[in-house]
């Protein structure tokens, strides 16, 4: 089956959106183990991080990558839902991405731009 190279593109945008999620997810939940899991922010200074956040964080990143595979698959099998579910799940990337700033700048532009060429 040939798709429109649109459709393409936007499934190669959602795959790597999944592949940084389920990375980021799973590091985010390896991060719990050891003492006092911390980083550093923009600005050089090393901040302190409850596990707890990172364990639920992680698995909400791990999660949200899971369905966005799934959601490839929709939109290569040419659902009719799958706009809707693209729209709606890019736009919840992008705001959580907003979580995992200075991280999340580039899942942020890919969302904004899955968002944009689907609509």
């Amino acid at each position: 089956m040939n798709r429109p190279v649109g459709v393409s593109i936007v499934v190669v945008l959602i795959v790597i959106s999944a592949v940084f999620d389920l990375i980021v997810g799973t590091w985010m939940i390896l991060s719990i183990f050891g003492s006092n899991p911390t980083f550093t922010d923009h600005l050089g200074n090393s901040q302190e991080v409850s596990g707890f956040y990172l364990f639920i964080s992680g698995l909400l990143s791990v999660v949200l990558g899971l369905m966005y595979f799934w959601l490839a698959k929709m939109t290569l099998i040419g659902s009719a839902t799958a706009h809707m579910l693209i729209v709606v799940l890019s736009a919840i990337n992008a705001f959580y991405g907003l979580f995992r700033l200075p991280y999340g700048w580039g899942i942020i532009l890919v969302s904004l731009l899955i968002i944009v060429m689907v609509n």
